[in-house]
């Protein structure tokens, strides 16, 4: 079972968001229209999800954002990418000065293949396509104790719960920037979840089978590499892979889907990695929500 980091960090940003004073968006995109066939897309809802919000349950909108609110967590949505977000504010009742801590939920399993499982079965139940989910991976979040100074130690350590992570393919080209996660107590209850899974449109889907297909000539592929090593020397030594690749969770302007070709750069002085992708001519390929946008964020007052 592969462990990796999950491509969520922007997208949990948002629920920092939610406590700060945010600024309605003055133009949003136009609505997507709905993809139907091999790229179709899944918007999660809190009626579909094992989320638990507890007692008291309040919907509270703020800015793009909506979201329930109840004595245990908070279900949300982002309203114009679609994306959602469940997390546990608080599990137990407020406890008074002194009492013990309860402990917290316990994990399905200590199986991450089993938990996988049962992750997936969920998710898919729930509205994502089947036959997009061409993997899996697993992280975990572990408790433990003892002197900050002797590090980590296995010992005193203890698994609080697995996160399923399912990985995303159209017509068998690998989707990057979708993602669809849980991690599931022993109730096979939420913990907490997310979900973005944006329709592929038709002609993007194309686009990558082509790009893929030229590729398999080698005629066509030393032509294309040719000129993508002369917009960048520096990926000459490492190999690429076509994929498509769509606005993120957070990104606010008009939704984009692209077919490129990506390779990840490795830094020569042990920096940090960097991505980069191609286009069906050779030209280096910049998304929407990767471009400067001149604008600071909304920071909290």
């Amino acid at each position: 079972m592969r462990q990796r980091l999950a491509s969520i960090g922007l997208f949990l940003i948002l629920t920092a968001c939610t406590s700060a004073q945010v600024a309605p968006t003055t133009t949003e995109p136009p609505p997507r229209p709905p993809v139907v066939g091999p790229g179709a897309g899944y918007d999660h809802k809190l009626e579909r999800s094992r989320f638990n919000v507890g007692a008291g349950a309040r919907r509270e909108v703020e800015g793009p954002y909506a979201r329930v609110v109840g004595e245990k967590g908070a279900f949300m949505v982002d309203t114009i990418t679609g994306a959602t977000l469940a997390v546990p504010t608080r599990a137990f009742p407020a406890i008074p000065k002194g009492a013990a801590v309860p402990d917290p939920p316990r994990p399905l399993t200590e199986n991450p293949e089993e938990h996988t499982a049962i992750v997936r079965a969920y998710l898919v139940g729930a509205g994502i396509p089947a036959a997009q989910v061409s993997g899996t991976h697993v992280t975990t979040t572990m408790t433990g104790g003892g002197p900050i100074k002797d590090g980590v130690q296995p010992a005193r350590s203890r698994l609080l719960s697995y996160s399923t992570h399912l990985e995303r393919s159209v017509a068998g080209i690998p989707v990057e920037g979708s993602f669809a996660f849980a991690a599931l107590d022993s109730a096979r209850q939420v913990i907490t979840e997310g979900v973005y899974w944006p329709g592929i449109p038709s002609d993007v889907i194309q686009k990558g089978r082509e790009l893929r297909q030229r590729l398999e000539s080698e005629n066509e592929r030393t032509a294309f590499l040719a000129r993508v090593h002369a917009v960048r020397p520096d990926v000459r030594e490492t190999q690429g892979e076509v994929k498509i690749v769509h606005t993120s969770a957070g990104h606010h302007g008009n939704f984009e889907a692209k077919a490129v070709y990506t390779v990840v750069v490795r830094s020569p002085n042990g920096g940090k990695a960097q991505i980069v992708r191609f286009d069906e001519t050779g030209a280096i390929v910049v998304m929407a929500d990767e471009r400067p946008t001149g604008t600071d964020s909304v920071k909290r007052q």
